[in-house]
């Protein structure tokens, strides 16, 4: 039986340690060995004896828990509160505990545990119902295994192994959250991606020489209405061409930054700017690691929206995003898109050039080599 008072000697040693312990980035799970203890306990246990028996009084009270690493003893702390609950626990209730605090924030499931402790599957049951009741243990939802009950101490926090980390909510998927901060990275990207400039031409299925047609059209119009003098002042001579703007359209083009002079997004500027966007919750935002960043850009990468130049990512020429914090379109809308016809089977659908290409202009059906690759393959 547990002695009732704790030495001041040893309060003051558990204390150090314990505070040692929530500093480390380790935490609880920190292990002390004896030349460690011995250090802080120096001016109490003045040999290997006497710390022993410091020691052992912190065993008793359930503050310090033995184990080995690599074949030597070490200790590590638990909470008081914790330890207050684990002296009145009997034999099969504390070996259990004691597998859960094993498995720190990876957790065990129950199959487990019955298989290690060797204890009867009613009285385990029985035994964990009192663990979880004295909050020294909960049950959390493992991703890896939904099904299956997991236990874990009731004051740690689940690794990312088992909760799936930040894109995962209560054991399940968060998809909402993985597609805003997509369009988030492909939204900042862009930004930094090509130069987007504005050029003038004839609307879609008009020519330049449909235009210049037109425009003489409209000028001997109105040549054809008004009476004009005889004479041979400059005005007899042929008035301009006059074109409509509607006949004209400006078009905005993405053009590529000259090689060697832009430094594209990086994983961890990009990582940055998301955590920093009041688009998506803060305590989501916090959460956001660089490498799950990195995972979603490595997804849009293998979707054709991102393309690794260099040590950075920049998008793919054409690809476009939704303001963020706007509401994303219908499903069913987006389904309806996605079902083509014949057109959408030629090069023109997903032409890295199409802005640019109309009859005279730098690029055309006549010289497109793309189309022509596209004929010869289906003949």
């Amino acid at each position: 039986m547990a002695p009732l008072e704790l030495s001041a000697e040893c309060d003051e040693l558990y204390s150090t340690l314990l505070t040692a312990a929530t500093e480390s980035e380790e935490g609880l799970k920190k292990q002390f060995f004896q030349k460690d203890v011995a250090e802080v306990a120096k001016k109490t246990a003045k040999s290997v004896t006497e710390l022993l028996k410091v020691i052992q009084e912190l065993q008793n009270h359930a503050l310090l828990r033995a184990s080995r690493w690599q074949g030597s003893l070490c200790w590590s702390t638990r909470p008081r509160g914790a330890a207050e609950h684990i002296r009145v626990l009997n034999t099969n209730e504390r070996t259990l505990y004691e597998y859960v605090e094993d498995a720190h924030t990876k957790g065990i499931w129950l199959k487990d545990l019955k298989k290690r402790s060797g204890i009867e599957d009613g009285k385990v049951q029985k035994a964990m119902s009192k663990l979880e009741a004295a909050r020294l243990v909960k049950v959390i939802k493992n991703v890896r295994a939904p099904a299956q009950k997991t236990y874990m101490l009731f004051h740690l926090v689940p690794s990312d192994d088992v909760t799936g980390g930040s894109f995962f909510d209560a054991g399940d998927l968060d998809e909402v959250l993985i597609e805003e901060v997509a369009n988030l990275i492909v939204f900042h990207v862009k930004m930094a991606s090509w130069e987007e400039s504005k050029v003038r031409q004839p609307r879609r299925g008009r020519s330049p020489a449909d235009v210049d047609h037109e425009g003489d059209a409209v000028a001997g119009a109105e040549t054809n209405g008004k009476k004009r003098k005889r004479t041979t002042d400059i005005e007899d001579s042929v008035p301009a061409r006059k074109h409509r703007s509607r006949d004209y359209e400006d078009i905005v083009v993405q053009l590529a930054w000259p090689a060697g002079t832009r430094e594209y997004p990086t994983a961890n500027g990009i990582h940055n700017f998301v955590t920093t966007m009041d688009a998506i919750r803060a305590s989501k935002a916090q959460q956001l690691t660089v490498a799950e960043i990195q995972g979603v850009i490595d997804m849009l990468v293998w979707d054709d929206k991102l393309e690794k130049v260099g040590s950075g990512y920049r998008t793919v020429r054409g690809i476009s995003f939704r303001p963020p914090g706007a509401v994303a379109e219908d499903e069913d809308d987006e389904d309806l898109e996605k079902v083509g016809n014949g057109l959408t089977q030629t090069p023109c659908a997903k032409c890295p050039v199409f802005d640019l290409c109309g009859e005279g202009g730098p690029v055309s059906a006549r010289n497109c080599e793309y189309f022509a690759e596209w004929l010869n393959h289906g003949t």
